[in-house]
C-alpha cells in the first residue's frame, strides 16, 4: 500500500515538474529572432537587424527580462543604424491555466546614428518603462500575446506602445511573430525561443 501511494506521488510530482518545465506560458526564456523598425521622423530608411532576449522567473511570482536589438539599412550614401537595451523585472498573475498577465518595470537606452562616411551624427536617450502584458493559450500549440508599454524619456518625447503577437509551441521550442507600434516609431519581428 505505502509503494502504491509513493508512485501515485512520484508520479504526480513528475508531471508537475514536466509540465513546469515546458509550459507555453513560461517565463523561463531565452529568444532570438529578425527585426524590422522604422522611425516617423526618418522615413527613407527600414532598419533590419536582430534581436535577442532573456527571461527568467525569480520566485514568488517575480521574473526578469532583459532584451537587446540592433538594426541598420543604408540609402542614397547614406547609413543609419538604431540599437536599444532594456532590463526590467516584474511580476506574474496567472489568472488561469491558460491565461497570465504580467507587470514589468525597467531601465533602457536607445541610440540612432547617421553617418555618409565621412561625417556622422547621433542622437539618443535613457529611460524608464513601464508595461503591462497577457498571454493566452488558446490550446496546447498555439498563443496569442498583447501588451501595452510607457516609455519615460530624458531627452525627446515620450513613448506609449502596443504590441500584438503569436507563437507556435513544440514543447520547449517556440516560434512566432510580434508586431509593436511606438509613438514615433514600429517593430516587426520574427522570432525562435527556447524554454527551459
Amino acid at each position: 500500500m505505502m509503494m502504491k501511494k509513493l508512485f501515485v506521488i512520484s508520479s504526480l510530482l513528475i508531471s508537475a515538474v514536466a509540465t513546469a518545465q515546458h509550459s507555453p506560458l513560461s517565463y523561463d526564456y531565452v529568444q532570438a529572432g529578425i527585426v524590422q523598425t522604422d522611425f516617423a521622423d526618418i522615413p527613407p530608411f527600414d532598419a533590419r537587424g536582430f534581436e535577442l532576449k532573456a527571461s527568467k522567473e525569480l520566485g514568488y511570482g517575480f521574473f526578469g527580462e532583459a532584451t537587446y536589438f540592433d538594426t541598420s539599412d543604408d540609402k542614397n550614401g547614406l547609413d543609419f543604424d538604431a540599437d536599444k537595451w532594456e532590463v526590467a523585472v516584474g511580476y506574474i498573475h496567472r489568472f488561469s491555466s491558460k491565461t497570465v498577465f504580467d507587470y514589468q518595470v525597467g531601465y533602457g537606452d536607445i541610440e540612432l546614428g547617421l553617418s555618409n562616411g565621412e561625417e556622422s551624427v547621433s542622437t539618443g536617450t535613457n529611460y524608464y518603462m513601464a508595461e503591462a502584458n497577457v498571454r493566452h493559450s488558446l490550446n496546447a500549440n498555439w498563443e496569442l500575446f498583447a501588451g501595452l508599454e510607457w516609455q519615460f524619456w530624458d531627452e525627446g518625447s515620450d513613448q506609449k506602445a502596443y504590441n500584438l503577437g503569436a507563437q507556435y509551441h513544440w514543447d520547449a521550442i517556440s516560434v512566432g511573430a510580434e508586431y509593436t507600434k511606438f509613438s514615433d516609431s514600429q517593430v516587426f519581428g520574427l522570432f525562435a525561443r527556447y524554454q527551459f
